[in-house]
Order: C-alpha cells, then sequence, then structure tokens
C-alpha cells in the first residue's frame, strides 16, 4: 500500500473512532483503533515509517479534536517508533508477539498521555483511575487488534512475489 493511503486510511480510521464509535451502543467500547493500526504500520513497515505517521494523525487528532496541541502526535509519534523497533528486534509476525506487543503500547501510551495531561495541570486525575482506564483500553484494543490482524497484514505487507519478478525482469 502506497505511504499517502496508509495516511489517508488512518484518517479514515480517526473519523469512525471519532464518530461510530462515541454515540450509545458503542460508546462503552470507545477502543483507539488509530492506536491499533499504528502499531500495525510500525509491525508491516518499521520504525521510522511509523513515527512519521504517528506524529502525522497524531498532529491531525491534537488539531481536530484535542484541548490542546501535541500529547497525541507526541505519544503516537514514540509509540510508534518504539513499537517497531520491538517488532524489529523480534522479527516474527507472528499473532502471539503482534498481539502481546500491542497490548503493552496501549498501556504505556495511555500512560504517556496521563503523565502527558499531568505534567502540564490540564486534569487532575488519580493514578489509579487512569491505570484502570489504561487496562480496559488494553482489552478493548487487543480484541479489535485481533479482529484487524489478517486485514492489516494483507493490506500493509509487501508482496514480495511482485517484487522478485520485477527484479527478476530488470536483469
Amino acid at each position: 500500500m502506497h505511504p499517502v493511503l496508509i495516511v489517508l486510511s488512518m484518517m479514515g480510521v480517526l473519523i469512525v473512532q471519532s464518530t461510530v464509535l462515541q454515540v450509545p451502543p458503542f460508546s462503552f467500547v470507545a477502543p483507539n483503533i488509530v492506536l491499533v493500526m499504528l502499531l500495525f504500520v510500525s509491525l508491516m513497515r518499521g520504525p521510522i515509517f511509523a513515527l512519521y505517521v504517528g506524529l502525522a494523525i497524531g498532529l491531525i487528532q491534537d488539531i481536530l479534536f484535542g484541548t490542546f496541541l501535541g500529547p497525541y502526535a507526541f505519544t503516537y509519534a514514540t509509540v510508534g517508533y518504539f513499537a517497531g523497533m520491538t517488532y524489529g528486534t523480534y522479527w516474527t509476525r507472528q499473532l502471539v508477539t503482534a498481539i502481546l506487543v500491542m497490548l503493552g503500547y496501549t498501556f504505556l501510551a495511555e500512560m504517556m498521555l496521563y503523565g502527558i495531561v499531568r505534567l502540564f495541570g490540564f486534569a487532575h486525575l488519580d493514578l489509579m483511575v487512569a491505570v484502570t482506564h489504561g487496562v480496559r483500553m488494553m482489552i478493548w484494543n487487543g480484541i479489535f487488534a485481533l479482529l484487524l490482524y489478517s486485514p492489516s497484514v494483507r493490506l500493509l505487507g509487501t508482496d514480495r512475489r511482485k517484487v522478485g519478478l520485477a527484479d527478476e525482469s530488470s536483469l
């Protein structure tokens, strides 16, 4: 998939997350599917590309839906980069590895957002409330990651047969 199409599909996921998942039947669940898709991008495309996509989609989310500029951009860029490095270290595209890394980085992203908001004094939440919310987000993002694993790998993965055919035809 072309990088521009990846960013556009991430914007589409952001619109679905901020509209459809905010109405009462789905508002109880409210997973962060933008983060799930960013972690799939870091799995399939590497840390640098995930850093740029995370920065771009985080800035878009901060501008459109945030109260101040920067926390989602910083969090998504950092989590995308380090998740890509983690996937690069454990270079297995197995479902179990992907889900475990997603669970860990979902919790890390929620704690980073809590830390940023708490650091700058925009919200006064108790740490236990933030941890409870982080665990709930881990569970729902894990469920959505299981549902989106196969389509994401198919869409974001590179087709090595096409690359091999293109290399052979140039000889």
